[in-house]
């Protein structure tokens, strides 16, 4: 989202409020936002590498997604922070450095948010077509589906290999944009494209998929209390008779005892039955829980995405049509600062993943205890 995008410069003697907190901003803030970012990731990979999570599809997509976070953080964020703590713009050094990392920083963003849809759909169709899930959803089939992503987004974002390079206009400083002959295209019909890539599609879908997903975690919650009300009364029931038929056995006759006892193991196979049931009625309270909790994991990532994502794909449409040649000076430090605040706000969606997971995420929070447990025990016997 921020591939040709630069601070504009304010004289030396004119400096406003504004300029300063972006300067602030990108020197000490985004530092701070990729470290936490660093290891908040790479604490996400070792957790989703573990044997015990891999098992699942849903944890491969997500150890993806932290491998792409990585990527978005080092080549987005951390180009800014050189920018304005050094003065120094690694696109600068060459035509072909300002197309490629334009490319990664556009494709990293993409790629990102669309293995968040291809887990958010992974999840939709285990809970609401689990039989299929077994086929739709296997590891073979995600592999295939992050191959399919990872091309796709290589070839929407290709033509910024064509569109943008190293220019200088009416002997400014060079930069690296979007070149004289793509300008209409780059400035004023990619950011809708690359809004509907980055942003409007991905949630759309998710919010369908989600809306789903608790439509039938709300039913089958619905379903295992009935299930659970209607297993106490039988029970009651069997006890009742039990207790009474007891009763009228001490004052019946022989013939009469040997048929009772024929009806109490008649009944007494039906409370093993409720047994069964009781037990099914656990191992679907398990698997419903585990599913909610997933449920509720993704539906934070997802809700943060849209938070963090909407501003600057928002900003970036708008920001041909409010910017003109011949903007007050102070105008542009406030739309400075502007894209500031959306910017880091981006990269915050990629930084905070790894505690979305343990806040949400039950099985998610267990295994990094138990990660680190492991580890301290070895310490301490070695």
């Amino acid at each position: 989202m921020n591939a040709n995008r630069s601070i504009s410069n304010q004289t030396d003697d004119l400096v406003f409020l504004e300029d300063e907190i972006t300067r602030i901003i990108f020197v000490y803030v985004s530092p701070c936002v990729i470290f936490i970012g660093t290891v908040a990731n790479i604490l996400s990979i070792l957790v989703l590498s573990k044997k015990t999570m891999r098992r699942s599809t849903t944890m491969f997509y997500l150890l993806i997604l932290s491998s792409a976070d990585l990527l978005v953080l080092y080549t987005g964020l951390l180009r800014y922070w050189i920018v304005m703590a050094f003065d120094v713009d690694i696109r600068l050094y060459s035509d072909f450095i300002c197309k490629l990392h334009a490319f990664l920083v556009y494709f990293s963003l993409d790629f990102a948010s669309w293995i968040l849809v291809a887990v958010t759909m992974d999840r939709c169709i285990s809970v609401m077509r689990p039989l299929k899930a077994r086929v739709c959803c296997s590891h073979n089939v995600s592999k295939v589906i992050v191959v399919v992503l990872f091309v796709t987004m290589v070839f929407i974002n290709s033509h910024l290999f064509f569109t943008v390079e190293i220019i200088s206009r009416n002997g400014s400083k060079p930069i690296c944009q979007e070149a004289n002959a793509t300008f209409v295209f780059v400035s004023k019909i990619w950011p809708w494209i690359d809004f509907a890539v980055f942003c409007f599609v991905p949630f759309g879908i998710m919010i369908i998929a989600n809306l789903l997903i608790i439509r039938r975690v709300s039913a089958s919650v619905k379903t295992l209390k009935n299930m659970t009300v209607d297993n106490d009364i039988s029970r009651s029931f069997d006890s009742l008779y039990t207790r009474r038929t007891s009763l009228r056995s001490n004052h019946i006759s022989g013939e009469q005892s040997e048929q009772i006892s024929t009806i109490t193991e008649t009944f007494g196979n039906h409370g093993f039955s409720n047994n069964a049931v009781n037990k099914t009625a656990i191992n679907n309270s398990t698997r419903l829980q585990t599913s909610t909790n997933v449920t509720v994991m993704l539906l934070t990532v997802n809700f943060v995405f849209f938070l963090c994502t909407t501003p600057i794909a928002v900003y970036f449409i708008g920001q041909h049509y409010w910017e003109t040649r011949d903007l007050h000076p102070h105008r542009i430090a406030v739309q400075n600062l502007a894209y500031c605040i959306v910017n880091i706000l981006q990269y915050l969606n990629n930084s905070v993943h790894f505690f979305l997971y343990c806040f949400t995420g039950k099985r998610f929070r267990n295994e990094f205890y138990k990660l680190f447990s492991k580890k301290r025990r070895s310490v301490i016997f070695q």
